[in-house]
């Protein structure tokens, strides 16, 4: 994992696998919004053939998954590719639920 999540601080999981194409289609759309929400959250991206014990903590079935967890706890997930304008939306929607 590129970064280890912090506490209270919101992060997004980025589950992928080298081999996955639609993975490889969504990872520049997490680094648009790394880079664009990065006052509001970190992004840490888990390899499940490298992470097979988060992998299996998450119970990721398919990838890519995306997990937003904050104080510890999920609050979002989704699996597949997303638009950069929807999951910026499915995210703030999400963070902005929590109190």
């Amino acid at each position: 994992m590129s970064q280890q999540t912090t506490g209270d601080s919101p992060t997004l999981l980025q589950f992928f696998a080298t081999w996955c194409r639609p993975c490889k289609v969504l990872s520049p759309i997490v680094d648009a919004i790394e880079t664009k929400m990065s006052t509001q959250l970190q992004v840490a991206r888990v390899n499940i053939d490298e992470e097979e014990g988060l992998t299996s903590r998450f119970q990721i079935m398919a990838v890519p998954t995306l997990v937003l967890m904050k104080n510890n706890q999920e609050i979002w997930r989704h699996t597949g590719v997303l638009s950069e304008s929807n999951l910026k939306t499915a995210l703030e929607s999400a963070l902005s639920a929590q109190p």
